[in-house]
């Protein structure tokens, strides 16, 4: 009891050491033990060679991917980009002062110019992201022709017929597009996930219920659909009348 008046806290607080040696931070930039280090993946280059004889700049091909590799002397870091993929690699120095990149953790980065290659995931007519393209240029558009026809009176196949509806609907289709691949264009995300998937998974926030992937492709389905029926109706049923 005297032992406890004088320490009352001391038989139920267990002591916790703190040690600045056995803590480290890790960065996206670099492996958190060195043994990690070997499994990344050599891009030929010293960090010598490339601040040296490549005056902190140059490009490597392997295996088909063109990397370039640059040194900002700001920040001391290795930058080693894909520009046609609109992809950033983490990078570290080994032991022997060579270069190694983790090509299985790439980061999104700005895309240098308009790769067709880049955006395949979305400009293929069987890709996963042209569905979804094409149902938000039907979802604009059938809004679009809907709000025409109680204007104008005149039916969807008489506004794009004419100049000003064709050229409307080509300007719909081309801005829905660019608006699409602008956060890859920004480089906030890589160009292949540029549109979302239904089976993303979200680690770091609660699942979302209402506006995901599914629901958008759900309603892009249901307006494409929709377009066809009113384009229809008014040809077949009405003959050629608007039906707003």
């Amino acid at each position: 009891m005297k032992h406890l008046a004088k320490r009352p806290f001391s038989a139920v607080r267990p002591r916790v050491r703190c040690n600045a040696a056995t803590t480290s931070t890790t960065t996206a930039a670099a492996p958190a033990k060195a043994a990690d280090l070997k499994l990344w993946k050599p891009i030929n280059l010293t960090k010598n060679s490339l601040v040296g004889a490549q005056g902190g700049e140059t490009t490597r091909n392997i295996d088909g991917v063109v990397y370039h590799v640059s040194y900002d002397a700001p920040s001391d870091a290795i930058v080693v980009v894909d520009r046609k993929h609109g992809l950033r690699f983490p990078a570290a120095i080994d032991d022997q002062n060579r270069i190694r990149i983790d090509a299985g953790s790439p980061l999104p980065h700005a895309v240098r110019g308009f790769s067709l290659e880049a955006y395949q995931p979305i400009l293929r007519a069987n890709s996963r992201g042209a569905e979804t393209i094409n149902g938000r240029v039907a979802m604009v558009g059938f809004l679009g022709i809907a709000l025409s026809e109680i204007l104008t009176h005149q039916s969807a196949v008489q506004q794009l017929t004419s100049a000003s509806g064709a050229t409307a609907a080509i300007l719909v289709g081309l801005t829905t597009l660019a608006a699409s691949i602008a956060p890859a264009l920004a480089g906030r995300v890589p160009a292949a996930k540029v549109i979302a998937s239904e089976y993303d998974t979200y680690p770091d926030g609660p699942l979302p219920y209402t506006w995901n992937a599914l629901a958008e492709k759900l309603n892009g389905r249901v307006a494409m659909v929709g377009l066809l029926g009113l384009i229809l109706a008014e040809q077949m049923v009405l003959g050629g009348a608007p039906l707003l």
